[in-house]
């Protein structure tokens, strides 16, 4: 078998083409497929990396074959994997797509980790942030949480959700803070006296209130 590479355009064929020259001196013209269908073609193949790279140009898909990407890698128990691929479609894939993917319990340092991106993104709505409340808590990682919590920036949830939250998991610090920081003055004394038995500090608190007068 002969191979021959036209010169550019010409009568013979176009630029992509190839032609085949057989042992009969049969000539077989062979053309370069289209981006979409090498696409296509590579995510069949699950070469989901290369195909991705084809698709930089085009941003809907290329944030689609990102997903499908992570979609794959899910489906083969590599949640880390996948995660990771989620995470790079934030801001174009909703969030609740990916959100139920890892509520069971096994997958919840991927879920935190997804969560933590969309506030990183600063995409992430009440719910996202309550979620994430509620994964600190059942980790038991108190550093992250009043690291959160007690962050100097702009705090995107629920007050009385998150001070629910952080009650239900016996982080009374935490949920007092939030409460005297926000001006939640029932809930703050109810914390003092229900959760923690500090008389002495719910009375100095009710005693420093402002006069209704």
């Amino acid at each position: 078998v002969h191979w021959y590479f036209p010169p550019g355009k010409s009568s013979a064929g176009g630029v992509g083409s190839l032609f085949v020259i057989g042992k009969n001196n049969e000539i077989y013209k062979l053309n370069e497929k289209g981006i979409q269908e090498k696409i296509d073609i590579l995510k069949r193949k699950c070469l989901y990396d290369d195909a991705i790279q084809l698709a930089k140009n085009n941003q809907d898909d290329h944030m689609n074959l990102i997903k499908a990407h992570g979609d794959h890698l899910a489906s083969k128990g590599d949640h880390d994997g996948a995660i990771s691929k989620y995470i790079g479609t934030i801001g174009h894939v909703e969030p609740s797509y990916v959100i139920r993917k890892f509520l069971d319990a096994r997958r919840i340092h991927n879920l935190t980790q997804y969560l933590e991106a969309l506030h990183e993104a600063n995409v992430a709505n009440q719910d996202h942030t309550t979620l994430l409340l509620n994964c600190y808590t059942k980790l038991k990682n108190v550093q992250k949480l009043e690291q959160f919590i007690r962050s100097d920036g702009e705090l995107n949830f629920d007050v009385e959700t998150a001070i629910k939250v952080c009650r239900q998991a016996t982080y009374f610090d935490d949920a007092a803070y939030l409460a005297k920081k926000f001006n939640q003055y029932d809930r703050y004394v109810h914390i003092q006296i229900e959760d923690k038995q500090d008389y002495k500090t719910a009375l100095d608190y009710i005693s420093e209130l402002p006069s209704l007068d």
